[in-house]
């Protein structure tokens, strides 16, 4: 298998989940024991964070870009980005990095076309549900996607900052969600992204009537299939 690079730490929780499934990926794939090699570059999410909310990109594609220079150096033969997020910045992370990388709204475009599916909606934080990095992406393999109303996407945006980057796991904050993957549902949705890498902490294929595309699991699936020789 081939070196896998991840940038994480945006938040730690949905990192840990991105080394629990990579590895359990492989134990699948091979039967026994067998696990990848992991290069991980976790930042400080506190910096990102506020550099998000000040509007900062261009910083933020610097730093990144160091952290994908210091994962190639180090070894990695395939990079990833453990957020949906930051891939706002994505082609300033990748400048003059030779390594392949893993594209997360890709890698969910794909899944979601190929199971025939073309009204997806997206549940994600404000960034990326409002601007026109993922969105953009997704409309590249025919999706129309819909997005949930200003108050829904308020609520969206400020559970996962406030709650679950900090692993905090609600019923009440669940109940909300469930509610607004029905909006989205009422409003023509067909299925539905998880494009926060923590929605998945409250919602799932149990609580969602809709086919749901954890973009965590379908990240990893793509990760993972790269990395076999």
């Amino acid at each position: 298998m081939k070196t896998i690079g991840l940038i994480g730490g945006m938040s730690y929780s949905s990192t840990i989940i991105y080394y629990e499934q990579l590895n359990k990926l492989s134990n699948e794939h091979f039967g026994d024991l067998t696990t990848p090699k992991i290069l991980l570059s976790s930042v400080n999410f506190s910096i990102i964070e506020r550099l998000q909310h000040d509007g900062d990109w261009n910083q933020l594609g610097h730093m990144l870009n160091n952290e994908a220079k210091a994962l190639e150096q180090a070894g990695a033969e395939v990079l990833a980005l453990c957020t949906n997020t930051m891939h706002k910045v994505s082609d300033e992370m990748l400048e003059n990095i030779s390594i392949p990388f893993v594209h997360i709204a890709e890698s969910t475009a794909k899944h979601i076309t190929n199971d025939g599916f073309k009204k997806p909606a997206l549940l994600a934080t404000k960034f990326t549900m409002e601007e026109e990095f993922y969105i953009s992406k997704l409309s590249e393999y025919g999706l129309s996607t819909v997005i949930p109303i200003e108050k829904s996407r308020e609520i969206l945006h400020s559970v996962i900052y406030d709650e679950l980057c900090f692993n905090v796991i609600t019923d009440s904050s669940r109940n909300k969600f469930v509610d607004i993957a029905l909006e989205v549902q009422n409003n023509g949705a067909d299925s539905v992204i998880l494009g926060c890498t923590e929605v998945g902490m409250l919602l799932n294929r149990e609580n969602v009537s809709l086919p749901v595309y954890d973009t965590v699991q379908v990240h990893c699936k793509d990760i993972f299939n790269s990395i076999i020789l």
